[in-house]
């Protein structure tokens, strides 16, 4: 009985070591294989696709994004633009709000805004009203599906098109419009090092 003891505990014991090693394991890595023969939009970010085409003079923002588990190329595709352009959402509110906030500052008493802590909320609240209108602006440029089935996606955002819908929209200011619109080109600049920065490009 007490061989039987002593071979059930071991038999436990050592269950419960091959169970630790199995949660422990280390998450699989991506094989080569699966991004061979990518575009170097997919590898190296969005960036490089204007590179390529000589063009970087142009001012534009843009995203990757990706989608995978599905068989549906249009749900795939859906889920990887909107993918992409919650990356570029992130830096584009961020750069609306520092242009207001340095319009806010020069304006006397900041009379586009409301007072002290209502200003902050202001702000935020139109960032993200400019953020959201002219997102719907942006355009798919390119696609890359992997051999595993993982769907890549390209989308851009030009400078043109921005302060064309910036301008048409009349529930804002027109002061706030054109500190927006007078602001892109620089916005536009940071926003392209915030988004290379994230995705690692540049290195």
């Amino acid at each position: 009985m007490k061989g039987f003891t002593i071979l059930a505990l071991s038999a436990i014991v050592l269950s419960a070591f091959a169970m630790g090693c199995a949660t422990t394991q280390p998450p699989p890595k991506i094989e080569k294989s699966e991004l061979e023969g990518a575009p170097k939009w997919v590898l190296q970010g969005c960036s490089s696709y204007w590179q390529d085409k000589d063009k970087k003079g142009e001012k534009k923002i843009c995203g990757v994004g990706s989608a995978t588990g599905t068989r549906n190329i249009s749900l795939a595709r859906s889920t990887a633009i909107g993918r992409a352009r919650t990356e570029m959402a992130r830096s584009l509110q961020t750069q609306v709000q520092a242009a207001l906030k340095d319009y806010q500052a020069t304006t006397t008493g900041g009379s586009e805004f409301g007072k002290s802590a209502a200003d902050e909320q202001h702000v935020v609240d139109v960032s993200k009203q400019i953020t959201d209108t002219t997102l719907s602006g942006t355009e798919l440029v390119d696609t890359w599906i992997s051999q595993n089935g993982t769907m890549w996606v390209l989308v851009d955002l030009d400078i043109e098109g921005f302060k064309g819908v910036v301008q048409k929209m009349g529930q804002l200011s027109e002061g706030v419009r054109q500190a927006v619109i007078q602001r892109a080109d620089k916005a536009f600049d940071e926003l392209d090092k915030d988004i290379s920065k994230s995705r690692g490009e540049g290195k």
